[in-house]
C-alpha cells in the first residue's frame, strides 16, 4: 500500500470520528505534534506530527495539511488520567470480526490483565482471547497539550 493510501486510510479513520452537528468538533485538528477527531462520544487520535496547529485536510497529493489556523478543541481534556483497572492487548482484526454483526449496545467485559475481552449484546456473544506476548513500548498514547 502506498503512502497516499496510508494516509487516505488514516483521514478517514479520524474523520469518522467527527461530529456532524456541532461546529468545533466538525473536523480533523493538528495540535502540532498530533492529529485529533472526536464527537464527544468518540475520540480518534494518531501519531503524526504536522507542526503547527490548525484544520486538517488532505491535499491534491494526499498528503496531510493544515488548512486554517483556527482555535482547537480541548480534545485532549477528554483522555483519562487515572490508571486503567484492567488492560487487555488483543488483535484489531478479531475485535472488528467480534464486533461485526452486533446490534444496538454491546456490553465490553474485563476480566483482569492477560484475560479474555468479552462482547455480550442482544442475544450475541463474543470472547476475544488476550495477546500475552506484547511489548509496552509497542502502544502510543496520545499527550495532553501542555498548558502555558
Amino acid at each position: 500500500m502506498n503512502m497516499k493510501n496510508v494516509i487516505a486510510n488514516w483521514f478517514a479513520w479520524l474523520q469518522s470520528a467527527v461530529s456532524a452537528q456541532e461546529q468545533p468538533l466538525s473536523s480533523v485538528y493538528s495540535d502540532g505534534r498530533q492529529l485529533w477527531a472526536g464527537d464527544g462520544y468518540r475520540l480518534h487520535a494518531l501519531d503524526v506530527a504536522l507542526g503547527q496547529p490548525g484544520r486538517v485536510t488532505v491535499s491534491a497529493d494526499g498528503l496531510f495539511q493544515v488548512e486554517a489556523a483556527s482555535d482547537i478543541p480541548a480534545l485532549a481534556a477528554t483522555l483519562p488520567e487515572d490508571q486503567p483497572v484492567a488492560s487487555v492487548v488483543v488483535s484489531a482484526a478479531l475485535l472488528r470480526d467480534a464486533v461485526t454483526g452486533q446490534e444496538g449496545l454491546v456490553r465490553l467485559s474485563l476480566y483482569g490483565p492477560e484475560r479474555p475481552l468479552e462482547l455480550a449484546g442482544t442475544g450475541q456473544y463474543a470472547l476475544v482471547m488476550p495477546v500475552t506476548e506484547a511489548e509496552e513500548w509497542w502502544f502510543w498514547r496520545p499527550e495532553k497539550e501542555e498548558s502555558g
